[in-house]
Protein backbone atom coordinates (compact mmCIF):
# COMPACT_ATOMS: atom_id res chain seq x y z
CA UNK A 1 0.00 0.00 0.00
CA UNK A 2 1.67 3.27 -1.16
CA UNK A 3 2.58 5.57 1.66
CA UNK A 4 0.07 9.16 1.94
CA UNK A 5 0.63 11.42 -1.17
CA UNK A 6 1.49 15.05 -0.67
CA UNK A 7 -0.35 17.10 1.67
CA UNK A 8 -1.26 14.72 4.16
CA UNK A 9 0.22 13.77 7.48
CA UNK A 10 3.62 11.21 6.95
CA UNK A 11 5.90 10.24 9.86
CA UNK A 12 9.19 7.66 9.80
CA UNK A 13 6.92 5.14 11.40
CA UNK A 14 4.86 5.14 8.34
CA UNK A 15 8.05 4.76 6.07
CA UNK A 16 8.93 2.31 8.25
CA UNK A 17 5.91 0.43 8.04
CA UNK A 18 6.26 0.63 4.14
CA UNK A 19 9.92 0.14 3.39
CA UNK A 20 10.72 -2.26 6.15
CA UNK A 21 12.76 -2.30 9.12
CA UNK A 22 12.87 -2.56 13.22
CA UNK A 23 12.25 0.77 15.17
CA UNK A 24 14.14 3.22 12.77
CA UNK A 25 15.79 5.76 14.75
CA UNK A 26 16.73 8.06 11.46
CA UNK A 27 15.38 8.84 7.93
CA UNK A 28 18.97 8.36 6.93
CA UNK A 29 18.53 4.36 7.63
CA UNK A 30 15.80 4.86 3.86
CA UNK A 31 18.31 6.56 1.76
CA UNK A 32 17.96 4.68 -2.17
CA UNK A 33 15.04 2.86 -0.60
CA UNK A 34 13.12 3.69 -4.13
CA UNK A 35 14.59 4.82 -7.34
CA UNK A 36 12.70 8.29 -6.26
CA UNK A 37 14.50 8.64 -3.17
CA UNK A 38 18.17 10.19 -3.10
CA UNK A 39 21.36 8.29 -2.84
CA UNK A 40 23.77 8.70 0.48
CA UNK A 41 25.17 11.64 0.60
CA UNK A 42 22.22 14.04 -0.57
CA UNK A 43 19.67 15.92 1.29
CA UNK A 44 16.48 13.47 2.24
CA UNK A 45 13.63 14.30 4.00
CA UNK A 46 10.09 13.03 4.53
CA UNK A 47 8.29 14.54 2.01
CA UNK A 48 10.65 12.71 -0.74
CA UNK A 49 8.14 9.40 0.14
CA UNK A 50 4.93 10.62 -0.52
CA UNK A 51 3.08 8.72 -2.11
CA UNK A 52 6.03 5.88 -2.93
CA UNK A 53 5.22 1.96 -2.46
CA UNK A 54 7.87 -0.72 -1.83
CA UNK A 55 6.00 -3.11 -4.26
CA UNK A 56 5.53 -2.57 -7.78
CA UNK A 57 3.23 -3.82 -10.38
CA UNK A 58 3.99 -4.37 -14.16
CA UNK A 59 1.98 -5.49 -16.57
CA UNK A 60 3.65 -7.68 -19.90
CA UNK A 61 2.95 -8.91 -23.24
CA UNK A 62 4.83 -12.06 -24.26
CA UNK A 63 5.05 -13.83 -27.88
CA UNK A 64 7.16 -17.15 -28.08
CA UNK A 65 8.96 -17.28 -31.51
CA UNK A 66 7.53 -19.20 -34.76
CA UNK A 67 8.76 -22.18 -35.99
CA UNK A 68 10.99 -22.99 -39.00
CA UNK A 69 9.16 -23.84 -42.49
CA UNK A 70 10.37 -27.43 -43.35
CA UNK A 71 12.43 -27.71 -46.47
CA UNK A 72 11.34 -29.46 -49.93
CA UNK A 73 13.48 -31.54 -51.75
CA UNK A 74 12.97 -32.10 -55.89
CA UNK A 75 13.31 -35.78 -55.50
CA UNK A 76 11.55 -38.02 -52.87
CA UNK A 77 10.54 -36.84 -49.49
CA UNK A 78 11.50 -36.98 -45.75
CA UNK A 79 8.63 -36.66 -42.95
CA UNK A 80 11.37 -35.05 -40.43
CA UNK A 81 10.86 -31.82 -38.79
CA UNK A 82 12.19 -28.42 -38.93
CA UNK A 83 13.23 -26.35 -35.23
CA UNK A 84 10.50 -24.84 -33.53
CA UNK A 85 10.62 -21.50 -32.21
CA UNK A 86 11.90 -20.57 -28.47
CA UNK A 87 10.10 -20.01 -25.73
CA UNK A 88 9.56 -16.31 -24.45
CA UNK A 89 9.17 -16.02 -20.33
CA UNK A 90 9.73 -13.72 -17.69
CA UNK A 91 10.89 -14.50 -14.22
CA UNK A 92 11.64 -12.77 -10.63
CA UNK A 93 11.95 -13.35 -6.97
CA UNK A 94 8.49 -13.21 -5.77
CA UNK A 95 6.66 -13.97 -9.17
CA UNK A 96 5.45 -16.90 -10.71
CA UNK A 97 7.05 -17.25 -14.01
CA UNK A 98 5.21 -16.87 -16.69
CA UNK A 99 5.61 -18.62 -20.44
CA UNK A 100 4.49 -18.22 -24.04
CA UNK A 101 6.01 -21.59 -25.88
CA UNK A 102 7.13 -21.15 -29.20
CA UNK A 103 5.52 -22.60 -32.49
CA UNK A 104 6.87 -26.00 -33.93
CA UNK A 105 8.54 -26.49 -36.96
CA UNK A 106 7.23 -27.51 -40.12
CA UNK A 107 7.29 -31.12 -41.89
CA UNK A 108 10.14 -31.61 -44.14
CA UNK A 109 9.58 -32.74 -47.76
CA UNK A 110 6.21 -34.10 -47.37
CA UNK A 111 3.81 -31.51 -49.21
CA UNK A 112 2.25 -33.07 -52.28
CA UNK A 113 3.86 -31.29 -55.51
CA UNK A 114 1.14 -30.13 -56.62
CA UNK A 115 -0.25 -28.65 -53.32
CA UNK A 116 1.06 -25.27 -51.59
CA UNK A 117 -1.79 -24.82 -49.67
CA UNK A 118 -0.01 -25.84 -46.42
CA UNK A 119 3.65 -23.90 -47.19
CA UNK A 120 3.02 -20.42 -46.21
CA UNK A 121 4.15 -20.13 -42.13
CA UNK A 122 1.60 -19.87 -39.90
CA UNK A 123 0.30 -15.86 -38.83
CA UNK A 124 1.10 -14.42 -35.11
CA UNK A 125 -1.28 -11.77 -33.69
CA UNK A 126 1.89 -9.69 -35.05
CA UNK A 127 1.43 -10.16 -39.22
CA UNK A 128 1.46 -12.96 -41.59
CA UNK A 129 3.74 -16.01 -41.88
CA UNK A 130 6.94 -16.44 -44.24
CA UNK A 131 5.35 -17.41 -47.92
CA UNK A 132 5.85 -20.78 -48.94
CA UNK A 133 7.54 -22.04 -52.14
CA UNK A 134 6.16 -22.51 -55.07
CA UNK A 135 4.91 -25.72 -56.91
CA UNK A 136 7.22 -27.74 -59.61
CA UNK A 137 10.20 -24.45 -58.81
CA UNK A 138 12.91 -24.67 -56.66
CA UNK A 139 11.80 -21.68 -54.53
CA UNK A 140 12.79 -21.37 -50.84
CA UNK A 141 10.33 -20.63 -47.98
CA UNK A 142 10.60 -17.26 -47.26
CA UNK A 143 11.18 -15.48 -43.48
CA UNK A 144 8.60 -13.52 -41.89
CA UNK A 145 8.81 -9.70 -41.80
CA UNK A 146 11.12 -9.05 -38.82
CA UNK A 147 7.61 -7.05 -37.03
CA UNK A 148 5.85 -10.52 -37.46
CA UNK A 149 6.80 -11.82 -34.12
CA UNK A 150 5.96 -15.19 -33.69
CA UNK A 151 5.04 -16.01 -36.84
CA UNK A 152 5.92 -19.11 -38.49
CA UNK A 153 8.61 -19.58 -41.84
CA UNK A 154 7.63 -20.81 -45.01
CA UNK A 155 7.99 -23.93 -46.18
CA UNK A 156 10.22 -24.97 -49.18
CA UNK A 157 9.07 -25.70 -52.78
CA UNK A 158 7.96 -28.58 -54.30
CA UNK A 159 9.12 -30.90 -57.78
CA UNK A 160 6.99 -32.60 -60.12
CA UNK A 161 7.77 -36.11 -61.61
CA UNK A 162 9.03 -36.39 -64.99
CA UNK A 163 10.68 -38.53 -67.22
CA UNK A 164 13.19 -41.04 -65.12
CA UNK A 165 12.27 -38.39 -61.93
CA UNK A 166 10.78 -39.34 -58.79
CA UNK A 167 8.32 -37.19 -57.18
CA UNK A 168 9.22 -34.10 -55.17
CA UNK A 169 7.94 -33.16 -52.10
CA UNK A 170 7.62 -29.65 -50.38
CA UNK A 171 7.81 -28.52 -46.87
CA UNK A 172 5.22 -27.39 -44.39
CA UNK A 173 5.05 -23.71 -43.10
CA UNK A 174 5.97 -23.48 -39.82
CA UNK A 175 3.42 -22.74 -37.11
CA UNK A 176 3.48 -19.78 -35.10
CA UNK A 177 4.52 -19.23 -31.16
CA UNK A 178 1.92 -18.10 -28.56
CA UNK A 179 0.90 -14.59 -27.15
CA UNK A 180 -0.16 -14.03 -23.18
CA UNK A 181 -0.50 -11.17 -21.57
CA UNK A 182 -1.06 -10.26 -17.59
CA UNK A 183 0.80 -8.67 -14.69
CA UNK A 184 2.51 -9.39 -11.39
CA UNK A 185 3.70 -7.05 -7.94
CA UNK A 186 7.36 -7.51 -7.13
CA UNK A 187 9.23 -5.86 -4.12
CA UNK A 188 10.41 -2.38 -5.48
CA UNK A 189 14.28 -2.85 -6.55
CA UNK A 190 13.18 -6.67 -8.10
CA UNK A 191 15.33 -7.73 -11.09
CA UNK A 192 13.54 -9.89 -13.71
CA UNK A 193 15.12 -11.56 -15.95
CA UNK A 194 13.17 -11.37 -19.29
CA UNK A 195 14.24 -14.64 -22.23
CA UNK A 196 12.83 -14.10 -25.66
CA UNK A 197 12.79 -17.15 -27.97
CA UNK A 198 14.60 -17.15 -31.53
CA UNK A 199 12.62 -18.09 -34.57
CA UNK A 200 13.17 -21.69 -35.75
CA UNK A 201 16.47 -21.99 -37.87
CA UNK A 202 16.09 -24.82 -40.50
CA UNK A 203 20.00 -25.41 -42.11
CA UNK A 204 20.58 -24.84 -45.72
CA UNK A 205 19.86 -28.99 -46.75
CA UNK A 206 22.82 -30.51 -48.54
CA UNK A 207 20.80 -32.53 -50.71
CA UNK A 208 21.14 -31.26 -54.61
CA UNK A 209 18.21 -29.09 -55.92
CA UNK A 210 16.97 -29.16 -52.35
CA UNK A 211 14.47 -25.96 -51.13
CA UNK A 212 15.23 -24.25 -48.00
CA UNK A 213 12.48 -23.55 -45.28
CA UNK A 214 12.31 -20.24 -44.01
CA UNK A 215 13.07 -19.00 -40.92
CA UNK A 216 10.31 -18.30 -38.18
CA UNK A 217 10.21 -14.89 -36.52
CA UNK A 218 11.87 -14.32 -33.45
CA UNK A 219 9.87 -13.46 -30.16
CA UNK A 220 9.09 -10.05 -28.49
CA UNK A 221 8.39 -8.88 -24.86
CA UNK A 222 6.90 -5.53 -23.86
CA UNK A 223 7.06 -5.01 -20.14
CA UNK A 224 5.04 -1.56 -18.78
CA UNK A 225 5.68 0.01 -15.53
CA UNK A 226 5.90 3.64 -14.14
CA UNK A 227 4.24 4.40 -17.46
CA UNK A 228 6.63 3.61 -19.45
CA UNK A 229 6.71 0.21 -21.87
CA UNK A 230 10.07 -1.41 -22.71
CA UNK A 231 10.32 -3.97 -26.17
CA UNK A 232 12.47 -6.93 -25.61
CA UNK A 233 13.76 -9.14 -28.54
CA UNK A 234 15.69 -12.05 -28.94
CA UNK A 235 17.75 -12.72 -25.62
CA UNK A 236 18.29 -13.00 -22.51
CA UNK A 237 17.48 -9.08 -20.62
CA UNK A 238 17.06 -7.66 -17.44
CA UNK A 239 15.34 -5.07 -15.72
CA UNK A 240 15.03 -3.70 -12.36
CA UNK A 241 12.06 -2.19 -11.17
CA UNK A 242 11.43 0.56 -8.40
Amino acid sequence: MALPASGNPLSLSQIEGEFGGSGAKSLSEYYSAHSSVPSVGNPLSISDFYGLSDVVTFSYTIQGAGGSGGYGLSDGGSGTTAPGGGATSISGSGMTTVTAAGGSGGTNAISLWNDNSNRNGQASFYGAGGAGGANNAPSAGQAPATTSYGAGGGGGGSDAPGYGDNDGAGGIGGSAGTRSNGSATVTSGTTITITVGSGGNNPPISQSQGRNGGDGAQGVAFITFNGSTTTYTAGTHTQTLS
